[in-house]
């Protein structure tokens, strides 16, 4: 039974981008605004185009028990404010999304690389000429993005965080991947039991699922009256080994040669040539999406090579396990990293071994990485600046690093310590290389 949202008493919690959008959304679809409540904690907030009731500062969140549904931003932790009472009447654009579009959706959830795995499938089904669309779990919302009641394509690629699979249990999609799970958000979750188990929701009620095959023996018990299909190497059936890729160990004979690094994009190459697979695309236009692909700004990207020296902007890399990889994928070119950390509550261990084991010789900590990493460093030494003044970090790294190296911005946590986010701490860097770069020449 769908939701029915008419004579409702609906609040509308923490106002802003998303929920402008949701505000707009009930306007549109017949709810008057005096059925809906907007909660806040801005004492001065100002609502344009509303003329329902506004309920801010200290008493936002009482008397959550007199509305029938209440919705929430994926940012609210339900468990950290006090919303788990009213599990049942909460409401997210997510689960209005899965609750009324009629078309086929390709849910794709991991902690990491979530982007450049959306973003491939949805140039392979664009390139097979398909009409598709992408929803990201940022930038615009989903009900901005889609009508839900009129608009059906082809396929929705859906990208989804664990934020939003917290109540995601009911859903149906077409086809449903999920990858790696590592520990993140956990500030958000409380633990990592309730985040795997968030990001597990996207396997219920899946017509077609796809699992990396590292996770399956730890999550096929919960499931086991699902067929799955598995992704990765060895035994997967649907592997790759050294550019080539496989269906059930026959090899389908197409050339790749793939623009972005990186083993685990290999990985995600094999799920790719999945969906082929059960879509029916033709194996070509795998081919063609896969060496065509050149990957998403502040994924591994190279900016620039200055004095000899490489800057690769992987600025989006915000867990340690995502800068692994990226070490991984350049090996001993790398002599200079840049690191820092917003406390998620990470583990570094695997990544310092990474590191020492590297040929890593110069690291950049800023706040609040500085005892959290350090303490971990113990098999060699380095040379280590500690700052949050990206000028002398920039300027350490042209002093540093030699020519024909590389220096790599992958910082293995995010930066709300500093900046406000992966953009603007790319702005800065690389706005100091230039100036740095000026200054050496010279």
């Amino acid at each position: 039974m769908k939701i029915n949202l008419i004579h409702k008493n609906i609040a509308i919690l923490w106002y802003g981008k998303e929920w402008a959008s949701t505000l707009r959304f009930l306007q549109k679809n017949g709810i008057l605004d005096g059925s809906i409540t907007i909660l806040d904690k801005n004492l001065d907030l100002k609502v344009e185009n509303f003329n329902g009731k506004i309920i801010v500062w200290n008493d936002y969140l009482k008397h959550l028990d007199q509305y029938d549904y209440i919705f929430k931003s994926p940012w609210v932790s339900p468990y950290t404010n006090g919303l788990l009472p009213y599990k049942e009447k909460i409401l997210t654009q997510t689960k209005l999304f899965y609750e009324f579009y009629n078309g086929k959706i390709i849910s794709v959830t991991q902690t990491k690389w979530k982007s450049t795995t959306t973003t491939l499938i949805y140039e392979l089904l664009k390139n097979a000429w398909h009409n598709v669309k992408i929803v990201w779990n940022i930038w615009k919302p989903v009900l901005d993005e889609i009508d839900i009641t009129h608009d059906t394509y082809d396929f929705v690629v859906y990208e989804l965080s664990s934020y939003m699979l917290e109540d995601l249990e009911n859903h149906h999609s077409y086809i449903s991947v999920l990858w790696n799970i590592y520990e993140d958000h956990l500030d958000w979750h409380l633990n990592f039991e309730n985040y795997a188990n968030a990001k597990k929701n996207v396997l219920k009620n899946a017509d077609n699922i796809l699992v990396w095959l590292h996770l399956y023996q730890k999550i096929e018990k919960n499931l086991l009256n699902r067929k799955f299909f598995t992704f990765g190497w060895e035994m997967a059936c649907y592997r790759h080994f050294e550019n080539h890729f496989f269906i059930n160990n026959i090899n389908i004979n197409q050339q790749i040669i793939p623009k972005i690094p990186g083993n685990h994009n290999l990985d995600n190459f094999a799920w790719v040539l999945w969906v082929c697979d059960i879509i029916g695309i033709p194996l070509s236009f795998f081919t063609q999406t896969i060496n065509h692909f050149a990957g998403l700004p502040h994924r591994l990207e190279n900016i620039w090579t200055f004095s000899g020296i490489t800057f690769i902007d992987d600025a989006i890399s915000t867990t340690p396990e995502s800068t692994i990889e990226a070490i991984k994928s350049f090996q001993e070119k790398i002599e200079t990293i840049f690191l820092w950390w917003t406390d998620r509550w990470y583990h570094f261990e695997n990544l310092v071994k990474i590191i020492e084991q590297s040929q890593i010789k110069n690291i950049v900590l800023f706040p609040e990485s500085g005892e959290n990493i350090k303490k971990w460093l113990k098999v060699k030494d380095f040379n280590i600046i500690e700052t949050d003044d990206m000028s002398k970090a920039v300027e350490f790294a042209f002093q540093k690093t030699s020519s024909g190296k590389i220096c790599l911005l992958s910082t293995a946590s995010p930066s709300y310590s500093i900046w406000k986010n992966f953009e603007a701490k790319w702005d800065i860097f690389k706005n100091e290389i230039l100036k740095q770069y000026k200054k050496f020449e010279q």
